[in-house]
């Protein structure tokens, strides 16, 4: 049946013919290279073709994937009983496969696997590492101070905290910490493009991509890995508010007053659309949903100022 249906490999994967010539020393060498790179085809596992799936796909039958959450809206219901999280205004929700975690404003954690996070926004311009666990500050760190009031901040990887201000430079340092303790916070380049404050960030490892909005109507795309400048993601009418980064497409969302701004990730534009929907529509947070690249019915959610999403 594999013959049949084209589905077979080279003669020297399989343990049987490579058995049969494995006297000769150049064809043994060259079956134990191809075994070595490719792997080698197990014996015949099944003599009988696999019975049919059983419940085959009919007309109506649930499909294989849940129907994504916003195309039944008027199905969500508020939690029966809500409860308190965080002291504070929530800044930063991740959604993990077993839990849900919620941190304060102007903390983000280092990682998704990690218990550590990074804090800004005290009177004196300095930050703090804590212990989400334990909610303690283990180490605070004064080398924000000469940057002015920091606004925003982003962690791609447990040893890179990104931050810009009230001084309008973009910082990138590097951080090392292990156990609850901080080892060492050090500049690694300022990334200079911007004239006024900036107000929000968004950060992609895996496209290498770095995203700053700021209060003098820019936004500007730097390379991470290079930390230099891309290009500029212009056209923005007021400051920019709110920024997100698809990580399977690369596309950039932006934000500004009520409109949202969709762009390539080499800073093309590809719309631009008015969300609003009420008297006081500014766009305050935006994000992607990201079931799968191929997946027509993701989409964009935005939060705005009047409390619509």
């Amino acid at each position: 049946a594999a013959v049949e249906s084209v589905n077979t490999f080279h003669p020297y994967f399989y343990a049987q013919r490579g058995r049969q010539n494995s006297k000769d020393p150049l064809i043994r060498s060259t079956i134990l290279g191809y075994v070595s790179n490719f792997g080698q085809v197990p014996k015949q596992l099944f003599p009988k073709p696999h019975p049919p799936r059983s419940g085959s796909k009919k007309e109506g039958s649930t499909p294989p994937h849940p129907t994504p959450f916003f195309f039944k809206l008027d199905k969500l219901k508020t939690t029966v009983q809500p409860f308190r999280l965080t002291r504070g205004p929530v800044g930063q929700i991740l959604c993990l496969e077993k839990e849900v975690l919620v941190l304060e404003r102007n903390r983000v954690l280092l990682s998704p696997l990690s218990t550590c996070f990074f804090t800004w926004g005290f009177p004196d311009n300095s930050c703090a590492f804590g212990n989400y666990a334990t909610e303690k500050i283990f180490a605070v760190c004064e080398s924000l101070c000469d940057w002015g009031a920091t606004l925003c901040a982003a962690c791609p990887n447990p040893t890179t905290v990104i931050t810009a201000g009230t001084s309008s430079p973009v910082c990138v340092w590097d951080v090392a910490v292990n156990k609850d303790k901080l080892s060492h916070m050090k500049l690694r380049q300022p990334l200079y493009g911007h004239t006024d404050s900036v107000t929000c960030l968004a950060v992609s490892e895996v496209h290498s991509l770095i995203v700053s909005g700021s209060r003098d109507l820019t936004c500007i795309l730097w390379d991470m890995e290079e930390l230099s400048y891309i290009t500029q993601l212009a056209g923005h009418t007021t400051g920019v508010s709110a920024l997100a980064i698809n990580d399977l497409t690369g596309e950039i969302a932006s934000c500004a007053g009520p409109l949202l701004y969709l762009w390539t990730m080499r800073g093309q534009l590809l719309t631009c659309t008015d969300t609003s929907c009420g008297p006081q529509a500014d766009i305050l947070c935006v994000s992607f949903t990201q079931r799968h690249e191929w997946d027509a019915r993701n989409v964009i959610v935005t939060g705005c100022a009047d409390g619509i999403i």
